[in-house]
């Protein structure tokens, strides 16, 4: 996506032009009419659903990307140009859109394909995932964004104490509202999902084993028939690790229950389907933008907007 911006704009609302099919700077009456106002902007964004058409094939996009570069478009149009997006590599795009009778399109197709393409891309390593019920619970998403920052310091206490390397392992939080599935169709009278309790999924990696077991002094608590595994040779590095950071989080965090239900480590193994499961909120009727996703506290390398951390959870 690109948008080319008049001059540098001022706290006041913007007048915006979207270019679709093509980029016509001379005989286009809609951006004559729009260059008429003092602070205005022009936006260009591939379109899904026109790029899964039959008469549409990657020399179309190759064009317009290189319409978006030359120097003349620039000129000709005077006005400045900046990258909002950058250009993600897509693995034989035009195979992997969705068809007109796919459910999975628009929002929740394109942020799957979007958390998908991070994960290839940032060759990231998603070892395990979590799911954390609350004693007591969130109901206002801003609150619980707050306890997230906390469960991502717990977490990453135990792997790394006080002692914090400069690429620490990556974590990825998402919020779900109980509830959120209930008030469809026929259910239109129940209570709005907004007050519905919120519980969290993790998607965690995790560091090396060996360095994590003899690195540090660390005070790790499991269970009696834990032990007795090690001692016979039988517990496995997952299983000792998952328990002791259960345990670690439910004696850290107050507002997790002691109980079995408290805390969920498993093996994510199709990280496709934990994305998609994650992501199953979009296609909810009661979908409030995209919060469920907490884009602060995750490790995300690239914003959706690059925009400042600060305006993300903006109303």
């Amino acid at each position: 996506m690109r948008v080319f911006f008049k001059k540098k704009l001022k706290k006041s609302l913007l007048n915006i032009f979207w270019f679709r099919r093509d980029l016509r700077l001379s005989d286009n009456r809609a951006l004559f009419e729009c260059a008429k106002f003092e602070d205005y902007g022009a936006i260009y964004i591939h379109d899904v659903n026109l790029q899964s058409q039959d008469d549409f094939s990657s020399l179309h996009r190759d064009f317009i990307d290189e319409s978006l570069k030359d120097p003349r478009f620039k000129e000709q149009s005077t006005i400045l140009t900046e990258l909002v997006c950058p250009k993600i590599e897509l693995l034989d795009y035009l195979r992997t859109v969705p068809t007109k009778g796919d459910q999975l399109t628009n929002k929740r197709w394109s942020t799957e394909y979007w958390l998908s393409n991070m994960i290839v891309r940032e060759k990231i390593q998603f070892k395990d995932f979590l799911t954390i019920s609350f004693y007591k619970p969130n109901k206002d998403i801003i609150k619980q964004y707050a306890d997230n920052n906390h469960i991502k310091n717990v977490i990453l206490h135990f792997f790394y104490n006080t002692t914090r390397p400069t690429n620490p392992i990556r974590i990825w939080f998402f919020n779900e509202r109980e509830g959120m599935f209930i008030r469809q169709g026929k259910n239109q009278n129940l209570e709005l999902v907004q007050s519905g309790d919120l519980h969290i999924h993790i998607l965690l990696e995790r560091p090396d084993f060996h360095w994590w077991r003899s690195t540090r002094n660390r005070n790790i608590t499991m269970s009696k028939r834990t032990m007795n595994k090690i001692w016979e040779g039988t517990c496995s590095e997952d299983e000792l690790m998952r328990e002791s950071l259960t345990n670690h989080l439910k004696e850290r965090v107050i507002k997790i229950p002691k109980s079995k239900q408290g805390v969920d480590i498993i093996d994510p193994k199709s990280i496709k389907k934990r994305i998609s499961y994650t992501n199953k909120s979009l296609s909810s009727v009661e979908f409030d933008k995209w919060e469920h996703i907490d884009f602060e506290h995750s490790d995300l390398p690239v914003c959706p907007l690059t925009r400042p951390i600060n305006l993300i959870h903006s109303k």
